[in-house]
C-alpha cells in the first residue's frame, strides 16, 4: 500500500475507536437517566410547562417618521 492509503486506513481506526468510545459513553449516561428518572418519579401534577414569561416581547411596529 502506499503512504497514503495507509494514513487513511489509520485514520479510519481512529475514528471506529472515537464512534465506539462515544457509544459507550451514551450508554453510561442514558443507564445514569434511566436510573435518575426511576428514582425520582415526579407526579404528572408536578410536572410543569416552561415559563413563557421569560420570553422577549415582540416590540411593536414604530411610525415612519420620514412619511410625515
Amino acid at each position: 500500500m502506499n503512504p497514503r492509503a495507509d494514513q487513511r486506513a489509520q485514520e479510519l481506526n481512529i475514528l471506529k475507536l472515537a464512534l465506539a468510545a462515544f457509544a459507550v459513553r451514551l450508554d453510561a449516561f442514558e443507564a445514569r437517566m434511566k436510573r435518575r428518572l426511576t428514582v425520582t418519579k415526579p407526579e404528572p401534577s408536578e410536572l410543569s410547562s416552561p415559563d413563557i414569561g421569560l420570553a422577549k416581547p415582540i416590540a411593536e411596529p414604530t411610525k415612519n417618521t420620514l412619511s410625515d
